[in-house]
């Protein structure tokens, strides 16, 4: 009987092998702006931190995509995974995903949308959010699903966004091989958005966009005994500022509802906050920023809700063609309303990337990590990683 782990990179090779067929299949007879597009990389790390100590890993990134271009349309087909081996030689599925994109433009005003993605992976042992006596971390199962449609009216424009969400957690295995059933963790969410805009000037716009989705857990939270079945709403007003291709921003606040169908759990509603900045002057760099804040049922106090804040931002710069430097930090830190319970997370990190040749490319990367999530005590993470990727 083949291990779960061989079977998953067996798994992965097939769709792999599929896609790269199909590309080649296909290659020959593409459109302009078409055609296959792969690479694998090898990268090794190694993470100290405060609380579990030291661990070496070893991670196999595959890669490929296949893009196909009309006159007025586009779809792309990708898939990829992260394989990983720690030091205790435990093989781990980061990341194994798989998906379609794409994009359809019925006249000079009119676009159509659409995106289909499937993501599996496997929890650390370590997470904080597991208990500490964890054997084999759960696999997550993430599907979604989209589909816009976005019309120019003149000064004002419009799009309507509608999407799907399948999010299965397995169970937990403990050190006595018991397990911890995780299905009230699993849910069903669909929802809609829909954005009007107004162009004040030929930079500014205004636009308001309301937001409303439906979450349906597949069991009744262990806990408190209840479903945690909701409906969120959001709707925000809020100023877009786009400059040609240098310069993109927007910023919106406004109120959030989350309202569960339970009569014994408490309704929430706070202000919202979103925003995103891109900044490209050149060829050679790149800055990007987002705010954004979400009402979810918590995950640390059950019958209550998580306010989460995220606030992000990238930069990279090329120095060379075979030269780039880059750097990212992310804060984001949660409220458990009812309790005021609070944890947040800080990382940062810098790396680069040189070009050996046009289809090797080498990096290197550091990453600091701060954790604060009650019971668990602060914790830093230290992980330095070196890699080479082989592109197409």
């Amino acid at each position: 009987m083949r291990s779960p782990m061989r079977a998953s990179i067996l798994s992965v090779a097939a769709l792999l092998s599929a896609t790269a067929a199909l590309a080649q299949e296909a290659e020959g007879e593409a459109e302009p702006g078409s055609g296959i597009d792969w690479s694998v990389g090898l990268r090794g790390s190694y993470a100290s931190n405060s609380i579990t100590g030291g661990k070496p890993s070893l991670a196999l990134t595959p890669e490929v995509s296949l893009t196909l271009g009309g006159e007025s349309s586009t779809t792309t087909y990708g898939a990829g995974s992260e394989l990983t081996v720690d030091g205790t030689g435990q093989a781990r599925i980061d990341d194994l995903h798989a998906g379609i994109t794409s994009t359809l433009r019925l006249g000079s005003t009119t676009t159509l949308g659409g995106a289909i993605n499937g993501v599996l992976t496997q929890m650390d042992r370590g997470d904080s959010s597991l208990p500490a006596n964890t054997l084999i971390a759960p696999t997550v199962v993430d599907g979604t699903a989209q589909a816009s449609v976005t019309q120019d009216m003149g000064r004002f424009d419009g799009k309507l966004t509608l999407d799907g969400r399948r999010y299965m957690m397995g169970a937990t295995t403990l050190n006595d091989l018991s397990t911890v059933d995780n299905t009230h963790r699993s849910y069903w969410e669909g929802g809609a958005t829909l954005r009007l805009g107004y162009e004040i000037t030929p930079l500014i716009s205004a636009f308001v966009e309301g937001e409303a989705s439906v979450q349906k857990f597949d069991a009744p939270d262990p806990t408190v005994l209840a479903y945690l079945d909701g409906r969120e709403y959001q709707l925000r007003a809020g100023l877009s500022y786009t400059n040609g291709s240098i310069i993109s921003a927007e910023a919106s606040v406004g109120r959030g509802w989350l309202d569960y169908v339970d009569g014994a759990l408490t309704d929430t509603q706070s202000w919202v906050y979103n925003g995103s900045l891109t900044f490209r002057p050149d060829e050679t760099v790149s800055l990007t920023g987002a705010l954004e804040t979400t009402l979810d049922p918590s995950t640390s106090t059950p019958g209550d809700t998580d306010m989460g804040v995220t606030l992000s931002g990238n930069a990279a710069y090329q120095v060379n063609p075979w030269l780039t430097l880059r750097a990212s930090s992310a804060w984001d830190r949660t409220v458990t309303l009812g309790t005021g319970a609070a944890s947040w997370s800080l990382d940062a990190g810098v790396g680069v990337d040189y070009r050996s040749s046009r289809h090797i490319v080498w990096s290197a990367d550091y990453a600091y990590g701060r954790d604060y999530a009650p019971p668990t005590p602060l914790n830093d993470t230290h992980t330095v990683s070196v890699g080479v990727r082989v592109n197409r």
